[in-house]
């Protein structure tokens, strides 16, 4: 049943091949995976703990190949067991990651709705310097992507029953697991062996009665022919509810120009916070007239809404137009105005299933096999990139395309649908025609459905080679197929042909015969009610789309004591990996309706060019641990790494990746560590290969335009030498329909890194149950390949002190009459470089208290550095302190245990921060800075019998929000919605309750 869900004979052949050899008999992947052992006694997320008579009781970590304790690595390393987040209400991958301060967001389910191709994926992006240099890996062994456009892993493709723990290796750490970890590597490590029946039950709710989670999972396994054979298997199942924005808010605030401003050192605010409103946004038919001149757009004119066919004037009083133009933003307003926010999800609904299992046997004493097998099944539903329709005054978009129409909805006297009482109002004011503003709540909302299914599967066969050296080889193959589907999407021309109505036989048809005959039903754009299902089922339309992502991955190792120095045996690991992976993507093979489907407001459904491609990578690699000293005066433990890796890459130049590295002992209890790393990051398929495509946008924020020009001292002068036929400000808003063209860049070249970490381990002997580690660390990125958002290209270009930065001008491409961004190319590109710096801090201790115990684990991370450098020779930008990259983040649990009673406090910290680090002046925003953010989770655990223990907890327990202009609206008027940012860093949920029962037998 396994083999036949591959589709293709080369992939049923290969699973076959492993699941037959699997059958046979049991070993693991690596050495140091088989010589893990489980750790039932920790001291915090991150830390070993130490037993009551101080003695180590350190968990073999695997950021090496070759295992030995946490605490005398090299590199900083955090772990974290699957119980204790669940304790705390943590039941994905993804939410245990981010206890460590290290690991900052990438895509999750409070940030990937509105994403173009990976919404409901989750993955983390350690150092924040970009999930495609974070490698996540199972066991020690590559995980097949699962993104369309991406080489990141999709957290939820791994199956979570049978996880015990994860370890973090941040730093360099290429050279041990492969290119992709510039910054580190997240090592997932499965249950090898348990017995009996194991249940797990978790379920929460928000304290607003929403925001419903429940999680369960059952494992089990056994042992067979005599102790030489273990199997172990286990099963999730997690749902999530959709939470909608306007459940936690019924604001929407933006910073907007602010009108008053006159240079960003006039002591007034150059941008401010408005209570945003858009009348063009709105759930009613809106128009503005002066006086019998007909349609307005401007402060001068006055704005009126048809609700419930009644005319209602809306009082100049209650509003600010801050904005020209007939879709300018308006400060106030009528709560009529939130159309367009009302079915924004700040989460969106997911449900997931998985199953794991891995079978072992000793075939004899010196030889084992392995075979594993794994199914994830992730179900998503969100929005859309926007969430419903809406249509205006303008032109430019897509009710005005095609020779059909000139602007949106156009209330004429002829109309049929036409009120009465609008009817008289034109009459007595002289017009014939008036064209609205309108957003369409009443229409059903446009769903982005993903169904992503992933299964790996592999076998491994290893034993002893010498008495002190072991060989293991293996085989896996990992997919993910993302099956996807836009629902409720509108077609264009049937949006069209129905609302040009007539009166036929006394029924109000469609006016196009051939579109009657086709279905045409007549939509009624004056009313709010729901449109008839005839309307529906002739004006609404599905896509479908199809992304596949596979890997094939084979290699050899040995590994342990080679020969023996004076103070001890010296540790290698060497091997080789052969890798082949492949990405295809295909959009709805109905090229017609996707032309004719509406996939914004303002755009026409974005076709999605096919992208195929496959990678083939040979790499050979070895490790060294050499010990130089040992038990002596000031050196009771010294000794020196290395780990080289050569890559040969079938579609990209050659690279070598190497580390050097030592640790010290000068006493006992104090341990001097540090690493060396040079790094090579090939372009990934996405980065490389993405086809172009453009977005037209009804308008852009030029920084050279009225408003927005004083916001920098550079601006002005910048401007003037970049934009032709300079006269002054450009006018605000530009309407001359802007195009963003995004997309890969065959021409990119490899990234090279530089990585450095020195730190301190101090284990006092006499404070028992105590470990501190303190490392700095660097990383130096050059050649990066990144992609910047259009406005930070724009700003980039003008804000440089000493003339234009050709490095971002080169990009942004201007009309050569009017001066007017034409078009921006927001590609992927090699920029000159990135760096980020930092020091952390991790501690753990245990001390009884009373008749109880006390438990306390700290890790944390003090940024200070974040820069992106644009040209080679250029000072580049830091945005350490700002809201996204905080100077410092720390997670804090403390527990304490008596008796069958524990208490459990989960604090997270986030330091005070600024608005943006690239603000001109603390005036440049009305609130220019952030205050720290505290959060504490709280949770109680009673074991009530040997077989049962139930937990109660509450998460967010102060009820703490993100600052509420980072929750209600993007950093931009203009950014797209969906992507709730902020949201990711900080918690927009609130207050919630939890309970989970623990059952074994």
């Amino acid at each position: 049943m396994q083999v036949s869900m591959f589709r293709d004979p080369l992939h049923a052949g290969v699973a076959s091949f492993a699941l037959a050899l699997g059958m046979l008999a049991s070993g693991a992947a690596y050495a140091q995976t088989s010589t893990t052992p489980a750790s039932t006694d920790r001291a915090g997320p991150q830390g070993a703990a130490r037993d009551g008579a101080g003695a180590a009781s350190d968990i073999i970590v695997t950021g090496t190949h070759i295992a030995r304790p946490e605490l005398q690595s090299t590199m900083p390393i955090r772990v974290i067991t699957t119980e204790d987040a669940r304790n705390f209400g943590r039941n994905t991958v993804y939410d245990t990651l981010l206890l460590n301060p290290a690991v900052g967001p990438g895509l999750g389910e409070m940030n990937s709705l509105g994403q173009e191709y990976d919404q409901g994926v989750a993955n983390i992006n350690l150092r924040q310097m970009g999930a495609n240099r974070s490698l996540v890996v199972v066991d020690g062994h590559r995980w097949v992507s699962g993104g369309a456009r991406t080489s990141a892993v999709d957290l939820n493709t791994i199956p979570t029953a049978l996880i015990d723990r994860i370890e973090t290796v941040t730093g360099g750490a290429a050279a041990i697991y492969g290119a992709d970890a510039v910054t580190g590597a997240v090592n997932i490590i499965m249950k090898k062996k348990m017995s009996g029946l194991n249940l797990t039950a978790t379920s929460g709710i928000s304290g607003e009665g929403d925001a419903r989670q429940s999680d369960f999972s059952v494992a089990t396994g056994f042992d067979f022919g005599g102790g030489r054979g273990h199997f172990v298997i286990g099963g999730n199942y997690s749902d999530t509810a959709p939470l909608a924005t306007l459940d936690r808010t019924t604001k929407r605030y933006v910073y907007q120009v602010n009108p008053r401003n006159t240079g960003p050192n006039d002591g007034i605010p150059d941008n401010y916070l408005i209570d945003y409103h858009q009348f063009y946004r709105s759930h009613f038919p809106t128009f503005c007239i002066i006086g019998t001149a007909g349609m307005c757009g401007n402060q001068n004119g006055q704005w009126y809404q048809l609700i419930n066919n009644q005319i209602v004037a809306i009082p100049k009083s209650s509003y600010n137009v801050v904005s020209n133009g007939d879709t300018g933003v308006q400060d106030g307003g009528p709560d009529s105005a939130f159309g367009i926010y009302d079915s924004i999800l700040l989460r969106g609904k997911s449900a997931r299933a998985s199953a794991y299992s891995n079978l072992s046997y000793e075939l004899t004493p010196a030889i084992t096999w392995n075979a594993v097998f794994g199914y994830a099944h992730s179900y998503s539903r969100g929005n859309a990139e926007w969430p419903q329709y809406r249509d205006d005054a303008r032109a430019t978009n897509w009710w005005g395309k095609n020779g059909v129409g000139t602007t949106g909805e156009i209330a004429r006297l002829t109309d049929p649908y036409l009120p009465d009482t609008l009817r008289d109002f034109m009459v007595s004011n002289n017009l014939t025609q008036i064209s609205f503003d309108r957003h369409y709540t009443n229409i059903p909302t446009p769903w982005e459905i993903h169904k992503r299914n992933a299964i790996t599967t592999g076998t491994d066969i290893g034993g002893d080679l010498t008495g002190k050296l072991n060989w293991q080889a293996f085989v896996r193959y990992g997919q993910v197929v993302d099956n996807i589907t836009t629902r409720n999407a509108v077609g264009r021309d049937e949006w069209l042909n129905a609302r040009d109505t007539i009166l036929l036989d006394g029924q109000v048809v469609c006016r196009d015969p051939a579109a009657r005959a086709a279905g045409c039903a007549p939509f009624n754009y004056y009313t709010t009610d729901a449109p008839s299902q005839a309307w529906i089922d002739y004006a609404e339309k599905e896509r479908y789309e199809r992304t596949k992502n596979t890997m094939i991955n084979a290699g050899a190792n040995i590994d342990g004591s080679l020969f023996s120095l004076p103070y001890g045996d010296v540790s290698i690991a060497a091997g080789f990996e052969w890798r082949r992976e492949t990405l295809r993507t295909r959009d709805d093979p109905d090229t017609a309706k996707l032309a004719d489907i509406v996939w914004s407001p303002g755009m026409d459904m974005a076709l999605h060019p096919a992208l195929e491609h496959r990678r083939d990578t040979t790499e050979f690699y070895g490790e060294a641990v050499i010990p130089l000293l040992r038990d002596l005066p000031f050196a009771r433990r010294l000794e020196i790494e290395g780990a080289v890796r050569w890559s040969h890459y079938s579609d990209n130049p050659n690279g070598t990746t190497w580390k050097a590295g030592g640790s010290w002992e000068p006493v006992t209890g104090l341990t001097l560590r540090g690493t060396y790393s040079h790094s090579i990051r090939v372009p990934n398929f996405g980065e490389l290969f993405s086809p172009i495509s453009m977005v037209t946008l009804g308008h852009i924020s030029d920084p050279c335009q009225a408003g927005l020009i004083t916001q920098d001292n550079d601006r002005a002068a910048n401007c003037a030498a970049t934009v032709p036929n300079w006269t002054g400000p450009l006018p605000n808003p530009n309407l001359n329909q802007p195009r963003v063209f995004s997309g890969g860049n065959p021409d990119l070249t490899p990234e090279t890194s530089n990585s450095f970490t020195v730190g301190v381990v101090l284990q006092p002997r006499f404070l028992r149950g105590f470990d501190l580690t303190v490392d700095y660390w660097d990383i130096k990125i050059d050649n990066v390949v990144t992609s910047l958002a259009y406005t930070t290209l724009m700003n980039s270009c003008v804000n440089a002190s000493g003339g234009p930065d050709q490095a971002y001008c080169q990009f942004v491409h201007r009309d050569p009459v009017t001066g007017e961004v034409d078009y921006v190319q927001a590609q992927y590109a090699n920029l000159a470089g990135q760096r980020a710096r930092g020091i952390d801090i991790g501690a753990n201790y245990r001390v009884p208290i009373g008749a109880g115990e006390m438990r306390l684990g700290f890790s944390g991370t003090y940024l200070l550095e974040q820069t992106t450098i644009s040209q080679v020779g250029s000072a580049g930008t830091d945005n350490s302190g700002a809201w996204n990259y905080p100077r410092f983040k720390g997670t804090l649990i403390t527990s304490y245990s008596l008796g069958k009673f524990t208490l459990g406090v989960n604090t997270r910290m986030i330091s005070a921060a600024k608005y943006s680090a690239t603000a001109q002046s603390d005036e440049t925003y009305e609130i220019p800075r952030i205050p720290a953010y505290f959060m504490n989770d709280i949770t109680l655990n009673i074991r009530a019998t040997d077989k049962y223990m139930f937990s109660f907890g509450v998460k967010n327990v102060s009820d703490k929000g993100p600052p509420f202009f980072l929750q209600d609206t993007p950093t931009t008027p203009h950014q797209t919605v969906g992507n709730n940012t902020g949201n990711a860093y900080y918690d927009a949920i609130g207050r919630y309750f939890f309970v989970k029962v623990d059952a074994s037998f």
